[in-house]
């Protein structure tokens, strides 16, 4: 196991850097309105989505508090296990993967950022700078490698109950946004979909210029 003090530094620095990425994109969310002429994607589907984002989210900073205030020791719950320091630094390393990507999709996404996903904004546009060059979920793909970096990093299985309960959600809210993205941008989302992966890059594919 990594020393415990170093751990809940980086448990720190990791929520610093969470509530970091999070204000940076309710600011950027408040920017442009939404346009409610616009489709919207099936909307039992996206609040069942944010519902469970929201959960993992709270879930996430319940246990990061805990451990700092209770220690290691006392997170050995029913359905932990134990991991070796290898492994615990390759979570630490999904984990700050996992806000980098975040960092950067909510940067390259600005203003169209859109906290419910009830509509598209006005003057919506398919976004391929950033992650969105290579993904067109990058969102939603860090919060999958959060998820796993942080079952590797606390030992906690419920973490990787939360990471194969996303793929799917993730996968299924996916679908119903770019089916909503055809009907408003047709062959371009189709071109930008051929070249890009879901939710990791494409083993063989055409940069987006």
């Amino acid at each position: 196991m990594l020393d415990i003090g170093l751990m809940k530094i980086l448990t720190v620095l990791g929520v610093l850097a969470f509530l970091a990425v999070w204000i940076n994109y309710m600011r950027l969310s408040r920017i442009r309105k939404s346009d409610m002429q616009m489709p919207s994607p099936d909307r039992p589907l996206a609040l069942f989505t944010v519902a469970f984002d929201r959960i993992f989210v709270f879930t996430s900073m319940a246990y990061m508090f805990i451990f700092l205030l209770q220690g290691y020791s006392n997170m050995r719950l029913y359905f932990s296990c134990n991991f070796d320091s290898l492994l615990q630094l390759v979570g630490i390393v999904l984990l700050i993967a996992g806000l980098f990507v975040s960092w950067r999709a909510i940067a390259s996404f600005g203003e169209f950022n859109e906290p419910r996903w009830a509509h598209l904004k006005y003057g919506h546009m398919v976004v391929k700078t950033g992650p969105y060059r290579c993904i067109r979920h990058p969102q939603y793909a860090s919060k999958l490698l959060a998820s796993l970096g942080l079952f590797l990093f606390f030992g906690q299985f419920l973490f990787l109950f939360i990471f194969l309960c996303s793929v799917l959600l993730f996968y299924f809210q996916a679908k119903s946004e770019e089916k909503l993205l055809i009907r408003v941008f047709g062959d371009e989302y189709r071109t930008y979909q051929s070249v890009t992966g879901m939710f990791f890059p494409l083993l063989r594919t055409q940069w987006i210029r």
